[in-house]
């Protein structure tokens, strides 16, 4: 019987520090969804690196090369590790609009269901438990207040050493969570098969508890 762990919610909500988290203590693989639109993304700016908004023409010009999930997470296109960061501000600008196009969506999926064919997975990202993995043995829905997000965002970035205006952080979670929750295909949203959990305070250590308790909770009901 499949085991795999489902972990939805909008962006900066802490899903996939928690995920890894829960996918460590639970000995399955961590595949976390976001890095694969990303370097759909940072190969997109790479491509078209003046480009200020998505054209979609020339986006289905890079899903003419394949992309693949390695075993330790990284994510190669077309054989390479992409030059421009995942976090660039250029890929956080553009990921959702990349994000919304349904080709796109579909060569993530097809990676995404590949990967889980072949393992048990701790698998995080917006639309997992309604489209990639209905089946999941755990669906979880992962919340946090916009401010909250955007803080951490802030932090991450820091760490990065990217520039950083707390302001444009927050309007662009604001506008990802609009763009996620409206897409027509696959949009983010919490079905009543969800766990739900709030991520808003400090330190997600009562989130992944929470999940482990009740993976382990449904193991021992398994027949």
């Amino acid at each position: 019987m499949r085991r795999d762990i489902a972990i939805d919610g909008p962006s900066g909500s802490g899903k996939t520090s928690v995920g890894s988290r829960v996918a460590s203590d639970v000995g399955l693989m961590l595949v976390d969804s976001g890095l694969l639109y990303r370097v759909f993304t940072a190969a997109y700016a790479e491509r078209f690196p003046s480009a200020v908004s998505l054209q979609r023409d020339r986006m289905l010009e890079i899903l003419e090369r394949c992309i693949s999930y390695e075993a330790r997470g990284a994510v190669l296109f077309d054989g390479r590790v992409p030059g421009l960061s995942l976090h660039d501000p250029k890929v956080d600008r553009l990921v959702s609009p990349v994000s919304a196009v349904p080709e796109v969506r579909a060569a993530v999926n097809r990676e995404l269901r590949r990967i889980a064919e072949m393992h048990d997975v701790v698998m995080v990202g917006r639309d997992i438990g309604t489209t990639v993995l209905p089946s999941a043995f755990l669906k979880v829905f992962i919340t946090a207040d916009p401010d909250v997000r955007a803080q951490r965002r802030v932090v991450q970035l820091e760490r990065l050493g990217a520039p950083v205006d707390y302001g444009a952080v927050l309007s662009n979670i604001r506008e990802r969570d609009a763009i996620d929750s409206s897409r027509e295909d696959s949009p983010l949203r919490c079905t009543e098969d969800y766990v739900k959990l709030d991520n808003s305070a400090d330190g997600p250590d009562g989130v992944v508890q929470a999940i482990l308790s009740e993976y382990r909770r449904r193991l021992e009901h398994v027949v």
